[in-house]
């Protein structure tokens, strides 16, 4: 799963993808401070979100309960198909869905990795308007302001409210690749009656 960088793979990015890149790599502080005041940074390849290590807040006794032990296995592999980009303050994780079909960077839906563990597919036309969607969600005002904040930097955000995202365009849904993973886990972590 690609950190805070730009998996060959997945080939180019969006434009807007390559814009935060910029922004970030030269350290621009109205970017930084545009992402900071909705409560969000980008994350570097050698960031290790806490997310993304369950051996950082699970004990040994509940890494070793079977459905817990399944449900790991059913996060990194759905994790192997995102290419992280975000962290919010609340240490949620955000990034493009590139699912079993391998989408590429600049056609892939934003999906949030919740502190729940749990999957969502975002609205929104790229990554900054799923940021500031996710974070304001229907309040208009505050969604104004910060699209505004962000054109100034560059970012096309062609939405002016919450309402106005433009729904995910996915051919699977990461949520549902998750519960599958679980399934398909858990026995191998039963022991047998």
């Amino acid at each position: 799963m690609p950190l805070g960088t730009i998996d060959d793979d997945y080939g180019p990015p969006s434009p807007e993808l390559s814009l935060l890149l910029r922004l970030r790599d030269s350290g621009d502080e109205d970017f930084n401070d545009a992402l900071s005041d909705l409560g969000y940074r980008l994350l570097a390849a050698d960031d290790a979100p806490t997310l993304l290590h369950p051996d950082s807040y699970l004990s040994e006794a509940e890494r070793a309960d079977p459905s817990i032990a399944a449900n790991i296995v059913a996060i990194d592999e759905v994790c192997a198909r995102i290419s992280f980009f975000a962290e919010d303050d609340q240490s949620n994780l955000f990034g493009y869905w590139h699912g079993p079909e391998r989408t590429a960077l600049a056609a892939a839906p934003i999906v949030k990795f919740d502190n729940e563990g749990q999957f969502a597919l975002l609205q929104g036309r790229g990554l900054i308007e799923a940021l500031i969607g996710d974070r304001v969600f229907d309040d208009d005002e505050a969604f104004a302001e910060h699209a505004q904040c962000f054109q100034h930097l560059g970012f096309a955000v062609a939405a002016r409210n919450w309402h106005e995202l433009a729904d995910p365009d996915a051919a699977s849904d990461p949520a549902q690749c998750h519960e599958a993973g679980y399934e398909r886990a858990l026995p191998g972590f039963q022991s047998p009656r």
